[in-house]
């Protein structure tokens, strides 16, 4: 019983922390690519939230585009991705 409490206040945390981590990469995205995302931008078409945004600055065509502090919150994002 104790070990199924132990394991389940883990799993808690960890979801907490992975909460607090996308939401400082989403801040970090939208000041970071604010050029990527704005209107008339390569993305700027493209509606926030659900990851649709930074999906597509991702894109080689994009990314390439991109700052290099845009940059460095895509990869970011992309190793939250494989998680």
């Amino acid at each position: 019983m104790k070990i199924l409490m132990v394991v389940m206040a883990s799993l808690l945390l960890s979801i907490n922390a992975f909460a607090a981590d996308d939401a400082t990469n989403k801040a970090n995205f939208e000041k970071e690519c604010a050029v990527m995302i704005a209107p008339g931008g390569p993305c700027g078409d493209v509606v926030a939230g659900g990851g649709g945004r930074r999906g597509c600055v991702s894109k080689p065509e994009n990314f390439e585009k991109a700052t290099p502090g845009c940059k460095a919150v895509i990869e970011e994002w992309r190793g939250m991705q494989k998680k």
